[in-house]
C-alpha cells in the first residue's frame, strides 16, 4: 500500500509513530509482505493469519482520522460520540470485540485487475439498518459499520475475526453504483 492520497497534519510526532506501526503492518497484509493463508471459495477470498488487534486498529485509525479531519474530502464522515470512543481505542491499543465497529473489505476489479490507484471520497450509507461509511483506497472498498448496537452477524462474519480470519468478496468496478454515480457527477461538472 503506497502512501498516496490526501494529507493533513493531525497528530504529534509520538502519536504518528504509534499509528505508523499499524500502517506498516496493514501494508504488509495488503501487499503480500506477510505469510498468510489464502483460500478461495467461489468468489470469496479467505485470508488467515492476520493479527486481529493491529489490523483492526489500523482500520479504526483511518475512520477516526477521517472524522477529525478538517479537509472537505472527509466532510461526510461525522462519527458524533463514536469519535471519542474510537480515539481512545486507537491510542490505547484496544481493538474491541468482533462486533464492535466491524468493517468489510472488497477488492475492486476492472478488466481483471485490482484498481489500486482508485481513491474515492468517503460517503455515508446504511448497512443492515446501521450507519456506515464507505472508503475506497488501496484497491479496496472499506465499509465501516458505526452503531451503538451490536452489529448483525452477517456483517461481523464478513469482518476480521479475533482468530485472524478475513473474508473478502471482490466487486467489479462497474457494479459499484456509488462509484459509477460519483464518476458521472464529476464528469458532468467537468472535473473528470
Amino acid at each position: 500500500m503506497s502512501q498516496k492520497g490526501v494529507r493533513e497534519f493531525l497528530l504529534c510526532g509520538e502519536c504518528e509513530q504509534k499509528l505508523s506501526k499499524y500502517e506498516r503492518y496493514a501494508s504488509l497484509v495488503l501487499n503480500g509482505g506477510l505469510e498468510l493463508t489464502v483460500r478461495r471459495e467461489g468468489r470469496l477470498i479467505h485470508l488467515e493469519g492476520i493479527d486481529y488487534n493491529i489490523f483492526k486498529l489500523f482500520a479504526l485509525s483511518i475512520l477516526w482520522r477521517a472524522s477529525v479531519s478538517s479537509l472537505d474530502v472527509f466532510d461526510q464522515v461525522t462519527l458524533g460520540p463514536h469519535e471519542e470512543t474510537l480515539r481512545k481505542m486507537v491510542f490505547n491499543g484496544e481493538s474491541g470485540k468482533e462486533y464492535e465497529y466491524p468493517f468489510i473489505l472488497s477488492p475492486i476489479i476492472h478488466e481483471g485487475e485490482v484498481q489500486e490507484a482508485l481513491i474515492v471520497q468517503p460517503t455515508r450509507t446504511k448497512l443492515a439498518g446501521h450507519q456506515a461509511y464507505r472508503f475506497v483506497f488501496g484497491g479496496l472498498a472499506w465499509v465501516f459499520l458505526i452503531s451503538s448496537h451490536r452489529a448483525p452477524d452477517v456483517v461481523t462474519s464478513a469482518s476480521i475475526s479475533s482468530s485472524g480470519k478475513l473474508t473478502m468478496l471482490p466487486w467489479e468496478l462497474a457494479d459499484m453504483k456509488f462509484i459509477v454515480h460519483m464518476a458521472q457527477e464529476l464528469s458532468q461538472q467537468g472535473k473528470l
